[in-house]
């Protein structure tokens, strides 16, 4: 093939030299002459010789013609037998940016002229990786096209990303290609090309340090690193990792070059919201309990976004969903909810809304959220699960005198009766039930409320502490009977248990200003959603006058002794003892906590340091105690709640206990359109779930690993000992980061890595580049061939032309004019014999060049000899 292929029409003066050759032949005029005859005679006998000189100069020169023009188009082609003279191997390692913010549209099919001079360029596609996977088919195709050896690397940012996540990061184990040689149909690149953007977010950093390793490791001529990627602005926020690891590339003598796939016309201004976030409101998610989900749109270009409409549906599988279905998306029945709308997003702004869903059947749903198709679909779409149980047990101890008063107004609270149903069935029991508990009798409830009991046993605190750590939740009312020593020692702060921190005698309030008596919210109010949004306001009536109070440290009570100020009135900070998880809920107004929230273990814990009894305060008469312990119940319920969603590059983990499920399960992973793939999967001996990693398969190259990385919802089917199936919904969506396609010009990056070499290319003429090794190469082979050649053609022009020979005297005593040719007397015809006359007869002929010059000078040696 020619590089200039207009200019292959050249070879047409490849002709030229034969048609001056015959041209000569034609000039030639017939004249007898008698001593012709012997000059023929002599012909005749060299007439081969002199042929075959001719006819080597005449190849010779049709030669030259043809290497010139060769030379002048750019043959590129057919030079496969460089190799035998030594052709120089040239290794290329392309590292492919896959992050899902390569699937942005740079390009929407317009008309056939458009379409058609796309195709011509190979940028087939409309996507950004579509693209890059053209640049890189047509990279390949020059290369095979090129006679030196060339090897190729192809390394997925997201592959790449994975493997170095793991122990024993390896090149080749993270590359698509990995130094494979070039064949000239370039079929290494047809599994790439089948290939899709990830749903990953990642950087250019693991992939690059991956292909700087096999760089440094492989034997070549020479070495192209060629980073393929819409250069956005996330991946170039920190350049100097960046620099940092292409210096390694550089230092190991490679030259680096950026391709950029998207456009220069595209804008910075296009259009793109995401959704963010999907998760429904903690609350105590039980069948026939509207359950309240936030959805959490931004708005990722700088123009303000108006009229956004958002589609939600829910997606219901319950126990009349026994098996996954392959030929549809998803499995279970999908009811479409009101469309949800958005007045107006500010440019970079984000904006949450609030809908209801009600679903009265108990299993795990599905909640799907879509939003109109921009420049980059794979984030208009986000999903989550909501985990439906049937009602559920609470159960109430009231230790105080009275009669069970702090019981009432929490039952009251979580079963109001009539119609109005929380999903909360609180059970009430005497305080002698937690002397002989066990965790097993615990765990039939989903809470357990602890209102002013006395004291704790030793083995009721171990049952609750392993209650609370397998997920249930606990909730404090501490009043007048409460035994500060036992409860210290055995659930306090400094026990590392179940309380906060410890707790010091109670304080009478009434003695100070009324101030500090109010209640007010805490740092963390917002988790106890209305309270927080109505202000401190709501508390306008709620008076605290006594309360359990941190106990001061050992540090705080030497100080006191030492400056004699014993002051029990003031605030009292014990912060040094209260546990780093702990976040506070309601407090009074001089910062001493009320209420709290903390975790321990999988379980929740909620402490209320004052009591309900009527002679503490005023509180539970008051409607935002009603507010305050729904939603207290709700994070107490969540708690323990499997997750609503995991990411799409996590573990997907499905739990098999041996005494419920067989240990085969078939996992369906989301798909945009059906049928989906089928995976059946065993639990190992002894285990109790089944895990599939990303990573995993990818070191083992398992099929599976594309359609597990796809944002949506997963299906595993289990069956049951009893040989019934069941199917349980995942939800798998992304990794925030990649929508904000606000993109750095090639100036920045070049800027950036400076003192690095860097070359942009785009595209369309980045291949040309990547021949340039072996090109060169081959045209030096041309161009000493073409000098070659003339030499040659001047050797055998000057062997088939006639030259005289120089006289003995060297020269001194001969002369030569011009036309007249002179040569020493020895080598002078012998004259006629006295008495003998002989008829001559003068003949003529003209010559042309030293075609034909060649057989006239051959003809007068010839009559030189037969003179004599």
């Amino acid at each position: 093939m020619f590089l200039y292929p207009a200019l292959s029409i050249g070879f047409a003066f490849v002709a030229v030299p034969l048609l001056v050759h015959l041209i000569n032949l034609l000039r030639h005029r017939r004249t007898k002459w008698a001593a012709m005859d012997f000059l023929l005679a002599s012909y005749r006998k060299q007439r081969r010789w002199i042929v075959l000189r001719q006819l080597l100069l005449l190849l010779s020169r049709l030669a030259v013609a043809a290497l010139l023009i060769a030379l002048l188009a750019g043959l590129v082609g057919g030079r496969q037998w460089i190799g035998a003279l030594g052709g120089q191997t040239t290794h290329h390692v392309i590292v492919l940016d896959d992050s899902y913010s390569m699937q942005q549209i740079v390009s929407r099919r317009g008309t056939a002229d458009e379409v058609a001079d796309a195709e011509a360029n190979g940028l087939v596609g409309n996507t950004a990786y579509d693209r890059a996977l053209a640049s890189v088919a047509g990279l390949v195709k020059r290369l095979a096209a090129d006679g030196d050896s060339h090897t190729l690397t192809v390394m997925r940012a997201s592959r790449a990303a994975m493997v170095a996540a793991g122990e024993n990061a390896s090149a080749d184990v993270a590359a698509d290609l990995s130094a494979q040689t070039i064949s000239p149909d370039g079929r290494q690149v047809e599994r790439l090309m089948a290939t899709r953007a990830s749903s990953l977010r990642t950087d250019l950093v693991s992939a690059i340090d991956l292909a700087s390793d096999l760089i440094a490791a492989t034997t070549a001529d020479s070495q192209t690193l060629y980073v393929v990627s819409d250069f956005t602005q996330r991946d170039w926020a920190a350049p100097r990792r960046m620099a940092e690891a292409l210096e390694s590339v550089d230092q190991a003598g490679a030259k680096i070059q950026m391709i950029d796939c998207v456009p220069n016309q595209a804008s910075n201004t296009t259009r793109n919201l995401a959704i963010t976030d999907l998760t429904p409101t903690p609350d105590v998610w039980v069948a026939g309990v509207p359950v309240v989900v936030n959805v959490t749109v931004k708005n990722y270009s700088p123009r303000e976004a108006t009229n956004v409409a958002l589609s939600a549906s829910v997606i219901t599988y319950g126990d009349q969903v026994k098996t996954a279905d392959p030929t549809l998306t998803v499995s279970g029945e999908v009811q479409n909810l009101p469309v949800i709308l958005i007045d107006s997003i500010p440019g970079g702004q984000q904006l949450t809304k609030s809908f209801q869903i009600f679903v009265n059947k108990v299993g795990t749903h599905v909640v799907q959220v879509d939003l109109p198709a921009d420049a980059l679909e794979i984030d208009n779409s986000r999903v989550c699960t909501i985990p439906l149980a049937d009602a559920q047990r609470v159960l109430v101890i009231d230790g105080g005198d009275s009669d069970a008063i702090g019981a009432y107004h929490v039952s009251s609270v979580l079963d109001p009766g009539s119609q109005v149903r929380i999903g909360a069935i609180p059970e009430v029991q005497p305080v002698t039930m937690l002397r002989d508990v066990t965790v097993e009798q615990l765990s039939r409830y989903r809470a357990v409320y602890l209102i002013d009991v006395p004291e704790l046993s030793k083995r009721a605190v171990d049952s609750l502490k392993q209650y609370v750590q397998n997920g249930g939740g606990l909730a404090w009312f501490l009043g007048d009977d409460v035994n500060a020593d036992n409860y210290n020692t055995l659930v306090g702060g400094k026990a590392g248990g179940l309380l906060p921190f410890d707790i010091a005698p109670t304080v009478s309030l009434g003695d100070l200003a009324d101030e500090s008596t109010k209640l007010v919210l805490g740092k963390n109010a917002e988790l106890l959603g209305p309270i927080a949004s109505a202000g401190n306001g709501i508390f306008g009536l709620v008076s605290i006058r006594r309360q359990w109070v941190p106990a001061r440290s050992a540090a705080e009570e030497l100080r006191e002794e030492l400056s004699g100020d014993e002051s029990d009135t003031g605030p009292i900070d014990g912060s040094e003892e209260i546990q780093s998880n702990v976040q506070t809920l309601l407090a009074r107004a001089d910062e001493t906590p009320v209420a709290t929230l903390h975790g321990f273990g999988r379980g929740r814990v909620v402490t209320v340091t004052t009591g309900l009894d009527g002679n503490w305060n005023n509180w539970p008469g008051d409607p935002t105690f009603v507010v305050f312990l729904l939603q207290s119940n709700a994070m107490l319920f969540s708690g323990a709640a499997p997750p609503t969603s995991r990411m799409v590059d996590s573990v997907a983990e499905v739990a098999v206990p041996s005494e419920s499920y067989l240990p085969t399960v078939v996992l369906l992973p989301p798909a945009d359109e059906p049928p989906r793939l089928e995976i059946e999967l065993e639990a190992a001996a002894n285990e109790s779930s089944i895990t599939v990693s990303p990573r995993e398969l990818i070191v083992a190259d398992q099929a599976g690993l594309d359609e597990l990385l796809v944002p949506g919802t997963i299906e595993w089917q289990r069956t049951g000992t009893d040989g019934q199936t069941s199917v349980l919904p995942v939800a798998s969506v992304l990794n925030v980061g990649e929508s904000d396609l606000t993109r750095v010009t090639s100036a920045e990056v070049i800027r950036d890595l400076l003192p690095l070499e860097v070359e942009f290319l785009s595209p369309g003429d980045w291949g040309d580049t990547g021949v340039g090794g072996g090109m060169s190469t081959f045209l030096l082979v041309l161009l000493a061939l073409l000098m070659l050649m003339l030499a040659i053609e001047q050797a055998l022009a000057a062997w088939a032309s006639y030259h005289v020979r120089p006289t003995g005297d060297g020269g001194s005593g001969s002369r030569q004019r011009r036309g007249v040719r002179t040569s020493p007397a020895s080598e002078m015809p012998r004259p006629a014999p006295r008495g003998r006359s002989r008829k001559r007869t003068v003949g003529a002929s003209s010559h042309g060049d030293d075609d034909s010059g060649g057989t006239a000078s051959s003809a007068n040696s010839s009559t030189a000899g037969a003179s004599r």
